[in-house]
């Protein structure tokens, strides 16, 4: 992935943050879902140590959209829905169906939401725990 190519993914990721409404929210705990289900048994290479994590905003943005889970400030949501977006979107910087390439992209974006939704998503998980 060359320097112009994480520029764009990173500029895009975060004009998307502002941009985030209830409908993302729905479209992203949905396809985010759908996405996980059908590579769960063999996530892509380039995802392959995030993919836990990813599984957890997925599971964390359904909480919240259900209402189950509040206790994270939107701005975190936001960062957490743009990149899940990011990752089910076939349209991206590099497109997701060239192999061994296609998700290096997207493992960027995904480290930039979890950059930012570190402390958020412990919280989650340890709430996660209790049920």
């Amino acid at each position: 992935m060359t320097q112009k190519q994480q520029d764009k993914a990173k500029q895009r990721f975060y004009e998307d943050i502002d941009n985030v409404d209830g409908n993302d929210l729905e479209y992203a705990s949905k396809k985010g879902r759908k996405k996980v289900d059908s590579l769960d048994g063999d996530p892509p290479g380039a995802l392959e140590k995030l993919w836990d994590d990813i599984k957890t905003m997925i599971q964390l943005i359904w909480d919240y959209r259900n209402g189950n889970y509040k206790a994270v400030p939107w701005k975190i949501i936001a960062a957490v829905v743009a990149a899940v977006i990011y990752f089910v979107s076939p349209i991206d910087f590099i497109p997701d169906f060239i192999p061994g390439l296609g998700y290096i992209d997207d493992a960027l974006v995904i480290k930039l939401a979890l950059d930012m939704a570190g402390e958020d998503l412990a919280s989650y998980k340890e709430w996660k725990k209790t049920l």
